[in-house]
């Protein structure tokens, strides 16, 4: 039996799990402005990699800095990041204990008004992304957004 299936609780696995061990990392906030330079770096290594196609880790970079941007602004930095690696796909997921999104299921549909103070890091990460998710309440918000990610020469 599987680790994942251990933890599930199942003898037969859930969904899917990631190719292998190195597909999927996780940095615990707190962040700060300061990170995000680190962060995309860490995001190019991993795409070099994963072996992603250079416009996909240039999105994947995008995406995840414009996510983790919301955190320190909304969240006061305390957030959690997660990447996973899966046949055909990359997933960001990007987790925080802020306020919540008030309208979570049109957040980030249309780009900002040029009067509006927010709403372009979730605009940038939904044009960027094959499907934007935003699960949201008064004890946090988590966003994933999944790429299209065949593996391939850089």
């Amino acid at each position: 039996m599987t680790e994942h299936e251990e933890a599930a609780g199942h003898d037969v696995p859930t969904g899917p799990t990631p190719m292998t061990p190195h597909d999927q990392v996780l940095v615990e906030g707190p962040f700060t402005r300061v990170d995000l330079r680190r962060i995309r770096r860490r995001i190019h290594e991993l795409g070099e990699s994963w072996r992603l196609p250079e416009s996909i880790g240039w999105a994947l970079e995008l995406v995840t800095t414009e996510l983790v941007v919301n955190v320190v602004m909304h969240a006061e930095g305390q957030g959690r990041l997660r990447l996973s690696r899966y046949p055909g796909w990359v997933f960001c997921q990007v987790s925080d204990v802020g306020p919540g999104v008030s309208r979570p299921y049109t957040a980030g549909w249309q780009p900002p008004s040029g009067t509006q103070t927010s709403g372009r890091g979730l605009w940038i990460a939904r044009c960027f992304s094959d499907r934007l998710t935003i699960d949201s309440s008064a004890l946090g918000t988590t966003v994933t957004a999944k790429l299209w990610a065949p593996s391939g020469p850089r």
